[in-house]
């Protein structure tokens, strides 16, 4: 008998002629050896038999007929219907297992693609004016006047750092397993998900914190850091390099200058002075017998060097005259 007749009969593939073949073929007495052969090759080769139970019972059917039909041979049919059934199952989850495996190993062996090289970013504010910036991990800064900021175009899976040189406010997304944390000279402030402000200039750096916790630290010693609460803030001198202290402050002072305000608050002229020549990058200069060490308290618009001027003029009794970037004084 021809087997590729005999698998399209399998298959519920065979013409009528072909299965009228196939039934006087499975009547005939000899024919059992040779279905088995057939059988076990087909399953060897793994090719599906049908899993559709209308399919699988015409194929049982198909079978049972021929083999029915031996009625002068007192002999068990090779395959009893039921053993058929239970192959027909057990080769079914056979093929679905190795498939598994098949996608699994496949999975295995491709090869994995090495992740882009992560880049540093910087930014560099002018003179009068702010950066507004979102990172990869969906955290806000804003970056004040004549100041310089360093990250990656992606956060690791462990942490998150930035390097900062000047002035920033950081509204940061809270994520549990990677701490966020600003570099500024000798101090590296570390959080989860707050909102704080970090300025650092000259020998001096302050972190404010307006909501959150932050954990502040200093490169000096290992175990000397500060934890902050809103409201508070740790100060880092120079001249002081041992030691952080924690101040308070009032309403939301250190952070005006995101909305385009500048706040004194006893402030000697003279650090007024230096404060303006780094956010306008300007020099200045003073004429006359202005008191320097006069204390400065107010809110000023900061949105122009012009205005600010004239402003603190009317506080300090003084004129101004700008040609460039030289700005000069004069006592009124």
């Amino acid at each position: 008998m021809d087997k590729s007749i005999i698998r399209r009969f399998i298959h519920g593939q065979a013409s009528p002629s072909e299965t009228k073949r196939v039934k006087d073929w499975l009547s005939k007495p000899g024919s059992d050896r040779e279905l088995e052969e057939i059988l076990e090759e087909v399953w060897r080769q793994q090719e599906e038999i049908p899993a559709n139970s209308e399919r699988r019972d015409r194929l049982l059917s198909r079978i049972n007929i021929g083999i029915a039909k031996r009625a002068p041979i007192e002999k068990k049919p090779l395959f009893h219907p039921a053993l058929i059934r239970s192959a027909a199952v057990w080769l079914f989850i056979i093929g679905l297992a190795f498939l598994g495996f098949k996608v699994i190993q496949d999975h295995a062996q491709a090869p994995e693609l090495s992740p882009e090289p992560v880049q540093w970013v910087e930014r560099t504010v002018r003179p009068g004016q702010k950066l507004a910036l979102e990172l990869s991990d969906d955290s806000k800064v804003w970056v004040n006047a004549n100041s310089k900021i360093r990250f990656p175009n992606r956060f690791s899976r462990d942490s998150r750092e930035v390097f900062l040189e000047g002035e920033a406010f950081f509204e940061v997304s809270h994520d549990a397993n990677r701490p966020f944390r600003v570099h500024s000279g000798e101090l590296t402030t570390e959080v989860l998900g707050t909102k704080f402000n970090v300025k650092s200039h000259q020998n001096k750096t302050d972190v404010a914190l307006l909501d959150g916790k932050v954990k502040v630290r200093t490169s000096r010693t290992e175990d000397g850091f500060l934890l902050l609460d809103p409201g508070q803030m740790a100060a880092f001198r120079q001249d002081n390099p041992e030691k952080l202290q924690r101040t308070t402050f009032e309403n939301r002072d250190p952070f005006l200058w995101k909305d385009g305000l500048i706040h004194y608050k006893n402030e000697k002229f003279k650090e007024v002075i230096s404060s303006l020549e780094t956010w306008y990058g300007v020099s200045v200069r003073t004429t006359g017998n202005l008191d320097l060490n006069r204390t400065v308290s107010g809110t000023f618009s900061n949105d122009n060097l012009d205005n600010m001027l004239t402003g603190l003029g009317f506080t300090l009794n003084f004129t101004h005259h700008i040609e460039n970037d030289i700005v000069t004084i004069y006592p009124q």
